[in-house]
């Protein structure tokens, strides 16, 4: 659940995408669904879902050893393949911990 502090600003174009997974399932594109949001808080990194649930939480960065913790609950926001675990398509286990992320922001 989204907290009261968090500000959600719909998108409709973003998207999730996986090029490589530990399922081994070909690259996916998932796409929003009517309510898709990035949700903005200063406590957070990237954020997206609804303006209820997320999709992908990323916090926690930690000063001792620069570590960034993430959590996914796919399908509040974005379409998800059929019959793929929704906490764990991408990474394999839920929570994680992120090596190298990058985020995108294209102006149309």
């Amino acid at each position: 659940m989204i907290g009261s502090s968090t500000k959600a600003i719909p998108d409709s174009q973003s998207f999730l995408f996986t090029l490589v997974n530990p399922s081994g399932n070909e690259p996916v594109k998932m796409a929003p669904k009517p309510g898709a949001s990035i949700l903005c808080n200063s406590n957070l990194g990237p954020t997206l879902g609804t303006t209820q649930y997320y999709d992908l939480l990323v916090w926690s960065v930690s000063s001792t050893n620069d570590s960034v913790s993430s959590h996914f609950d796919l399908g509040h926001g974005f379409v998800c393949p059929e019959s793929i675990n929704k906490n764990s398509y991408f990474t394999g286990r839920n929570p994680f911990e992120i090596s190298e992320m990058e985020v995108f922001k294209v102006n149309l």
